[in-house]
């Protein structure tokens, strides 16, 4: 059986609930996602803040939408 790809999105952080690893993320529709920062993902510098109002591309878990993975941070 084969793995399902994940699911593509793009969102804006809303807020950082855990130093950089854990952020809340609202979609242009207004869902709301938790996204984590895997180990070896993107990171943000110290000069750049916590990331809040920052855009970010994500793969969301195609088994769970309320999850999802930063993969690209685009600055707003």
């Amino acid at each position: 059986m084969s793995e399902r790809p994940a699911i593509p999105g793009r969102g804006r952080v809303v807020a950082a609930l855990t130093a950089d690893r854990l952020y809340e993320v609202e979609m242009p529709n207004g869902f709301r996602s938790m996204a984590v920062i895997p180990r070896e993902g993107p990171r943000l510098n110290a000069e750049d803040g916590d990331g809040v109002g920052w855009e970010v591309e994500l793969e969301f878990s195609p088994y769970d939408m309320s999850r999802c993975r930063v993969v690209t941070w685009i600055k707003a």
